[in-house]
């Protein structure tokens, strides 16, 4: 199986088991992911076709899809611009971000292309945009809009490849897909494969309001409650219902440092009724075979075990199984679900 780097989310989902502390006022503020904004559109000759069945050109689409996600960009202080790939242009310069600017570059963009002679050189648009992202500081989104049917000059995974490898955590590419094609869907897919930060969306997913919110704040923010939380209630087990998710990255069964404070609350609650039995289920998405993938579940389960039982939780009071990729909680056909079923779930007998 392919093994990709280190990423891995934790989540922990208590159904009446354990009371939480709730904000005394529903405010948050908006953080920033990142300190500056690259919108880049390609401008090659395939996307002057339809994009599906809308009847619309993919970078008419494109420039309207940019103006929608300005309207979500908040004005945190972004440098940001708008670049043009395929060929190569600047249409606006990084400045530091002001609500419509984004909206204003796109609408000057010459929408009226034609198929004629113009190639797709995304790898060399890539080698191009590094002269940008040479002059800034900090994290920097690169968002493009395109259908990856790159067919002349560099590589294009290669290159985003590059990138990453000379700018490391502080460059994520964002490839928001117009493809039609198979191989042009496979070059999309294999940029967004080079990072766990990768944001996937397409000309469907940002079609309604509510999705290219989402979108804007996964690339650009993140919401933090800014009221003092309220004390916190004891915790009251109830058998039934309580259920703790620890989600892995890739092919990865290893407990890291990430992982202990959920950990610690597992068995904080474990700890509650010393009595209580527990099974420690590991789970796999669909990608390798079945056996490996059992296998996985196996090794994942017995390492969330290990650490409970090393750090005072008797052994038997835990029973541990795989299920390898038989049960799955969401969609293995998208990158996402993929992630969430990686997991290992702690679950009252």
């Amino acid at each position: 199986m392919k093994k990709m780097g280190g990423f891995f989310a934790i989540t922990m989902a208590l159904a009446f088991a354990v009371g939480m502390a709730l904000p005394s006022a529903a405010t948050a503020k908006m953080v920033k992911k990142v300190d500056n904004l690259i919108v880049a559109v390609d401008q090659s000759g395939s996307m002057s076709e339809n994009y599906a069945d809308t009847g619309q050109k993919k970078i008419e689409m494109a420039t309207d899809m940019i103006s929608k996600f300005d309207g979500n960009v908040p004005e945190l202080g972004y440098m940001s611009g708008l670049y043009l790939f395929s060929p190569f242009e600047e249409v606006t310069a990084l400045e530091t971000y002001q609500n419509n600017s984004l909206s204003s570059a796109a609408a000057s963009v010459d929408t009226g292309i034609g198929l004629g002679g113009r190639y797709t050189k995304l790898g060399n648009d890539l080698q191009e945009i590094d002269s940008v992202l040479e002059g800034l500081s900090g994290k920097t989104a690169l968002v493009i809009f395109t259908d990856g049917d790159s067919n002349m000059g560099a590589d294009a995974v290669a290159e985003a490849q590059a990138l990453y490898d000379k700018y490391g955590a502080n460059l994520c590419i964002h490839a928001v897909s117009l493809a039609d094609s198979n191989y042009g869907q496979k070059v999309i897919d294999e940029i967004r494969g080079l990072s766990d930060c990768s944001v996937s969306a397409d000309g469907n997913s940002l079609a309604s309001s509510a999705g290219m919110a989402q979108f804007a704040q996964n690339v650009l923010f993140d919401e933090v409650s800014t009221a003092a939380p309220a004390p916190a209630p004891a915790p009251v087990m109830k058998k039934e219902v309580i259920t703790f998710n620890l989600l892995f990255g890739f092919d990865k069964a290893d407990i890291t440092d990430d992982m202990i404070p959920v950990l610690e609350q597992v068995q904080m609650i474990l700890e509650e009724d010393p009595a209580a039995k527990f099974v420690v289920a590991g789970h796999t998405d669909s990608v390798g075979s079945e056996l490996y993938n059992q296998g996985l579940s196996e090794r994942r389960a017995g390492a969330v075990s290990n650490w409970l039982i090393g750090n005072g939780v008797p052994a038997n009071r835990l029973q541990v199984v795989g299920y390898g990729e038989t049960m799955p909680k969401f969609d293995n056909n998208a990158e996402e679900g993929r992630t969430l079923n990686r997991r290992v779930e702690i679950m009252t007998k």
